[in-house]
């Protein structure tokens, strides 16, 4: 929104209306995706069933972001983990994946995860605090 406001308030001293008006929409597409997906995230919370799932793999994953212009080797990369796992719904085989952890979380492959699984959506869910 900060953005914005920076590029709507040069583009309206300089004439440019479509800039800061579409400056406006991107922000506000933004938020709004952000807000879904909490919203998202605090149902299957709340209606979520606690089942038992089976670490498949502890991974580091490759993030890339630009902070500023000027670029200084891996300033702009962080390697948090993520942890695969499986898990089972009437019968059916479903895989899901951690949020990211700073730092290994030291679970082997095959352990034991206790996960939230959307009962309305079994391809939906999310880790619980997983034990080390």
């Amino acid at each position: 929104m900060f953005v914005a406001a920076i590029i709507s308030v040069e583009a309206c001293k300089s004439g440019i209306w479509v800039a800061a008006i579409l400056a406006w929409i991107v922000a506000g597409i933004i938020i709004g995706l952000a807000i879904i997906s909490d919203y998202k995230k605090a149902e299957l919370l709340k209606n979520g069933t606690r089942i038992i799932g089976k670490v498949t793999a502890t991974k580091r994953v490759h993030i890339k972001f630009h902070m500023s212009t000027y670029h200084l080797a891996d300033e702009d990369v962080i390697y948090p983990y993520v942890v695969h796992y499986q898990y089972k719904v009437k019968g059916e085989t479903y895989n899901g994946k951690s949020q990211w952890f700073w730092f290994n979380p030291c679970i082997p492959k095959g352990a034991p995860i206790k996960i939230l699984v959307d009962p309305k959506n079994p391809a939906r869910s999310t880790v619980l605090k997983p034990e080390s």
